[in-house]
């Protein structure tokens, strides 16, 4: 049977330190609270949808350790249905692992250790030992992967594992990551011919279309977008790019935009400001794969991203997808 998600990219163990503000340089600043958990894209979206009820197979890829951090890894894919079979460990580099500093109704701050993360490659896309196919691709964070950012002429080794996907009908979602570096638009150009879908926050579209996106309300420029869209469809991208923020996101194929709203969420409900991208994203998965209608999908993907604020963890514990 046709159906399930690979989650490919980035695997690591993240430590969050709540905190009332950033110190000052040479400052201290007291740690209201921390915890641990299993982080990167694909870890979040795959733990996501198995909260969420998905009922097809969730399979891991990437890049690990053989050290306690890839332990707790494991564990946590064998607690939330993930098959991590597919994941490589390396005895040679430690399982990535990052802190991340959460103010209040802010936006974090993380520090980030690769890791086994730069080792990920083509050879980490093991889509020649799955028997039946899945139906979806995702990989998360491009400007992350490791080798498979680096360039083999014009393309990024990225290109090669998507090109493998298309070769067996997989549908490939996109994910990026706020990360400045100097290579990141041509890194996203690189991938777009062999990508369908492109997710990515405000911030990440700032950074690739190189231009601030928020009007006078702070809420997103759709004319703007929608103009500067054109690029991605002239670089490749086959069918949607996806922006999405906590009140709105935009839809936008070369026939039809979408543009979709969620309703604010009083500040005293707010107990986490980690993972609702993510979220966003898995529901997004969800209904790519189920062939949902694009509003009934980017409704339920807001849902998901609102639900895990109200959460105090970066995954998992969401309702049902039916209840959202």
């Amino acid at each position: 049977m046709h159906g399930g998600v690979i989650g490919l990219g980035i695997w690591c163990v993240d430590t969050t330190y709540k905190i009332n503000k950033l110190p000052e340089r040479g400052t201290l600043e007291s740690i209201i609270d921390s915890n641990q958990c299993v982080g990167g894209g694909p870890s979040n979206v795959l733990t996501d949808l198995f909260s969420l009820g998905f009922k097809s197979n969730l399979i891991a890829m990437g890049s690990i350790g053989k050290d306690n951090n890839s332990i707790l890894i494991k564990n946590h894919c064998r607690s939330n249905g993930i098959i991590s079979k597919y994941l490589s460990s390396s005895s040679n580099v430690p399982t990535s692992h990052s802190l991340c500093m959460s103010e209040k109704h802010k936006e974090r701050t993380f520090l980030y250790y690769s890791g086994a993360n730069e080792l990920l490659d083509i050879k980490h896309f093991k889509i020649k030992k799955i028997k039946n196919n899945p139906k979806i691709l995702y990989v998360g964070y491009l400007s992350l992967l490791g080798k498979l950012d680096y360039f083999d002429g014009k393309e990024t080794r990225l290109c090669k594992v998507l090109k493998e996907a298309r070769k067996k009908n997989l549908i490939t979602i996109l994910d990026l990551a706020s990360n400045n570096v100097p290579n990141f638009q041509k890194i996203i150009f690189s991938a777009l011919p062999y990508t369908d879908y492109l997710l990515l926050n405000e911030i990440e579209a700032e950074l690739l279309f190189n231009s601030s996106l928020l009007n006078s309300n702070n809420q997103l420029n759709k004319k703007l977008i929608i103009k500067l869209s054109k690029k991605v469809f002239q670089k490749g991208l086959q069918k949607a790019l996806v922006i999405h923020s906590p009140l709105e996101s935009l839809y936008i194929s070369q026939d039809n935009n979408y543009h979709s709203k969620s309703k604010k969420i009083p500040k005293k409900n707010i107990k986490n400001a980690v993972g609702a991208g993510d979220a966003f994203c898995a529901g997004f998965i969800f209904g790519i794969h189920e062939e949902w209608d694009i509003e009934t999908t980017l409704k339920k993907s807001h849902a998901a991203g609102s639900a895990m604020m109200k959460i105090n963890t970066s995954s998992g514990n969401l309702p049902n997808i039916k209840n959202l």
